[in-house]
């Protein structure tokens, strides 16, 4: 695939990418936890950002999702830039896995497993120990357990989300 087509998009597409940029940011409010570990349902908007468009707008409607979630919304402690960066390249990864290739169980364990090390124990500590000023071991420390749990229900719920999409054969 050329960068001309990876680029390409129809307003129909622009639509779609509106409609799940919507409901990730929905899904991102219910939450569970505090500003240094919170659980969310966002993945599963950037887990269907990443299936249904590919690694170049998926992470377009990541930092988009998170861009309007912040004005909306606000943030707890402020917009940091970092945050927006990690929105990016969730849908960025399951984007390489996802897109274009039939729903596989080794695909979900691999895509959540690459976003679960990279973003969420690895940017997303970094962004916390950056923002306020905590140790970085300390908020690795604190971070750790819940990123050992929350994988497996994630995997769980993308196969059956991704799954469902794959069948009702959304096609951009």
């Amino acid at each position: 695939m050329t960068i001309k087509e990876m680029l390409k998009v129809e307003l129909r597409d622009l639509v779609l990418l509106g409609i799940i940029v919507a409901m990730k940011i929905i899904l991102s409010r219910f939450t569970v936890g505090t500003n240094i570990v919170h659980v969310s349902l966002g993945f599963i908007g950037s887990a269907m950002l990443g299936y249904l468009f590919g690694p170049v707008w998926g992470s377009v409607g990541g930092g988009i999702g998170d861009l309007v979630s912040s004005a909306l919304f606000g943030n707890q402690g402020g917009f940091f830039l970092g945050f927006t960066l990690s929105a990016m390249v969730g849908p960025f990864i399951y984007g390489l896995v996802f897109y274009q290739k039939p729903v596989k169980i080794w695909r979900i364990i691999l895509a959540t497993l690459l976003v679960t090390v990279v973003v969420n124990i690895g940017l997303n500590t970094l962004w916390v120990h950056l923002l306020y000023g905590m140790d970085f071991r300390v908020a690795l420390i604190q971070r750790i357990p819940k990123e050992a749990i929350t994988p497996w229900l994630e995997m769980i719920i993308s196969y059956f989300v991704l799954n469902a999409i794959s069948r009702v054969k959304i096609k951009r």
